[in-house]
């Protein structure tokens, strides 16, 4: 039996919102129609909509790969990532803001980790391990100079009922200013579901930055982890964050990779 691309839009599908975290930086949002992936560990579904926060290895790689082997991906990204995706393959593409599906994708531009920055020692390995897994380089040239640098951004959906979730990935940390802070939440405060994750070593900037963007239910994700074990790397629990978040007054709960959400 042929399945067919209407058919991988979920338009039966019976919860209100599901978010899953299979691996590396991916977040994946499952919904009634196309559901939405943020900086896919795999080759996306090409029915989904794609989005990128940046064009570091560990999150852009399975992008490059799709595009590399011919699968059309939609792609909501910055101007400069998405610029820099279409070089690679065959892409529908959004730059910053687009509603696609009923549901509106806003990217803000962040301050970049210097772990997450592709000339990073850790990037650069990262990369390295990219080319391994694919079989030979991605593009001609250095494997680094096939993950740019251009910047992350964080990402906010908007569904159809108005209820909102703010992805900040690991835009918070020792070097993120105070003025991006108040900015970014007067801004994007006040979303039904926050996700946040800690670069290494941050979880304390973390905790005292995220009060400003008064989210209702927070999630704080293995983002970095993934990637890190890939590389022989220490990892750390995001427990220690969630407990100093919910000491703040807020409602968190860890999501580590390989588990969900289910809201209803």
């Amino acid at each position: 039996m042929t399945t067919t691309t209407t058919a991988l839009y979920h338009h039966d599908y019976p919860y209100r919102l599901k978010l899953q975290h299979p691996g590396l930086s991916e977040l994946r949002v499952e919904r009634r129609g196309r559901w939405v992936v943020i900086d896919p560990s795999e080759s996306p579904d090409p029915a989904s909509i794609v989005v990128l926060t940046s064009a570091a290895p560990h999150r852009a790689r399975a992008v490059v790969q799709a595009l590399r082997e011919g699968v059309r991906l939609t792609i909501v990204a910055s101007r400069d990532v998405l610029a820099w995706a279409v070089t690679l393959g065959n892409v529908d593409g959004h730059e910053d803001r687009a509603t696609i599906d009923g549901v509106e994708i806003v990217l803000h531009p962040a301050v970049t980790p210097t772990e997450d920055r592709p000339q990073s020692a850790f990037s650069r390995a990262a990369a390295g391990f990219a080319r391994v897994r694919a079989g030979g380089p991605i593009r001609s040239g250095s494997v680094v100079e096939s993950f740019p640098d251009l910047g992350s951004s964080i990402v906010q959906l908007t569904f159809p009922d108005a209820s909102r979730l703010l992805h900040l990935g690991v835009a918070l940390h020792g070097g993120t200013p105070t003025e991006w802070v108040a900015d970014a939440a007067g801004r994007f405060g006040g979303s039904d579901w926050l996700v946040v994750g800690q670069a290494w070593g941050q979880g304390e900037a973390v905790s005292r930055q995220l009060g400003a963007f008064g989210a209702k239910r927070v999630l704080v994700a293995e983002l970095v982890n993934g990637a890190r074990r890939e590389l022989g790397l220490p990892t750390e629990l995001v427990t220690p964050l969630r407990d100093r978040l919910v000491a703040n007054g807020m409602e968190a709960h860890v999501f580590a990779t390989q588990t969900s959400f289910r809201f209803e």
